[in-house]
Protein backbone atom coordinates (compact mmCIF):
# COMPACT_ATOMS: atom_id res chain seq x y z
CA UNK A 1 0.00 0.00 0.00
CA UNK A 2 3.05 2.83 0.53
CA UNK A 3 4.32 2.08 -2.65
CA UNK A 4 1.00 2.57 -4.37
CA UNK A 5 0.66 5.85 -2.25
CA UNK A 6 3.79 6.65 -3.38
CA UNK A 7 3.73 6.40 -7.05
CA UNK A 8 -0.06 8.37 -6.66
CA UNK A 9 1.67 10.96 -4.76
CA UNK A 10 4.37 11.15 -7.32
CA UNK A 11 1.23 10.97 -10.35
CA UNK A 12 0.04 14.27 -8.02
CA UNK A 13 2.88 16.09 -8.52
CA UNK A 14 4.00 15.48 -12.31
CA UNK A 15 0.14 16.97 -12.79
CA UNK A 16 1.02 20.05 -10.35
CA UNK A 17 3.72 20.66 -12.13
CA UNK A 18 2.15 20.87 -15.82
CA UNK A 19 0.21 24.48 -14.41
CA UNK A 20 -2.83 23.22 -15.88
CA UNK A 21 -5.07 26.07 -15.75
CA UNK A 22 -8.60 24.01 -16.34
CA UNK A 23 -8.98 21.31 -12.55
CA UNK A 24 -11.22 19.67 -15.26
CA UNK A 25 -8.61 18.47 -16.98
CA UNK A 26 -6.17 18.19 -14.11
CA UNK A 27 -8.96 15.36 -12.95
CA UNK A 28 -9.03 13.48 -16.38
CA UNK A 29 -4.78 13.42 -16.01
CA UNK A 30 -5.04 12.21 -12.87
CA UNK A 31 -7.70 10.02 -12.97
CA UNK A 32 -5.77 8.62 -15.79
CA UNK A 33 -2.46 8.24 -13.98
CA UNK A 34 -4.08 6.56 -10.85
CA UNK A 35 -5.66 3.64 -13.30
CA UNK A 36 -1.84 3.12 -14.63
CA UNK A 37 -0.70 2.97 -11.28
CA UNK A 38 -2.93 1.06 -9.52
CA UNK A 39 -3.14 -1.67 -12.57
CA UNK A 40 0.79 -1.55 -12.57
CA UNK A 41 0.48 -2.36 -8.64
CA UNK A 42 -2.24 -5.51 -9.74
CA UNK A 43 -5.04 -3.31 -7.95
CA UNK A 44 -8.16 -1.76 -8.72
CA UNK A 45 -9.43 1.25 -7.46
CA UNK A 46 -12.38 -0.92 -5.30
CA UNK A 47 -9.67 -2.63 -3.56
CA UNK A 48 -7.21 0.66 -3.39
CA UNK A 49 -10.39 2.40 -1.70
CA UNK A 50 -11.00 -0.51 0.62
CA UNK A 51 -7.69 -0.41 1.81
CA UNK A 52 -7.08 3.41 2.22
CA UNK A 53 -10.79 3.19 4.42
CA UNK A 54 -9.24 0.51 6.71
CA UNK A 55 -6.09 2.44 7.60
CA UNK A 56 -7.90 5.74 7.84
CA UNK A 57 -10.15 4.26 10.52
CA UNK A 58 -7.09 3.44 12.62
CA UNK A 59 -5.13 6.70 13.41
CA UNK A 60 -2.17 4.87 14.05
CA UNK A 61 -1.73 2.94 11.40
CA UNK A 62 -2.50 5.50 8.84
CA UNK A 63 0.56 7.29 10.67
CA UNK A 64 2.80 3.99 10.11
CA UNK A 65 2.06 3.86 6.79
CA UNK A 66 2.63 7.37 5.74
CA UNK A 67 6.11 6.74 7.26
CA UNK A 68 6.81 3.91 4.84
CA UNK A 69 5.73 6.04 2.03
CA UNK A 70 8.00 8.81 2.70
CA UNK A 71 10.69 6.29 3.42
CA UNK A 72 9.47 4.99 -0.37
CA UNK A 73 9.39 8.34 -1.73
CA UNK A 74 12.63 9.01 0.01
CA UNK A 75 14.03 6.06 -1.63
CA UNK A 76 12.62 7.46 -5.35
CA UNK A 77 14.08 10.02 -4.80
CA UNK A 78 17.87 9.13 -3.85
CA UNK A 79 17.67 6.57 -7.13
CA UNK A 80 16.57 8.98 -9.06
CA UNK A 81 19.97 11.03 -8.43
Amino acid sequence: MAEILADIHLDEGKISSLNIVSADTSVILYNQLERATLKRHGVDSTQFAKSFASYVQEPQDFIDLYKKVNAALAKKQRLKK
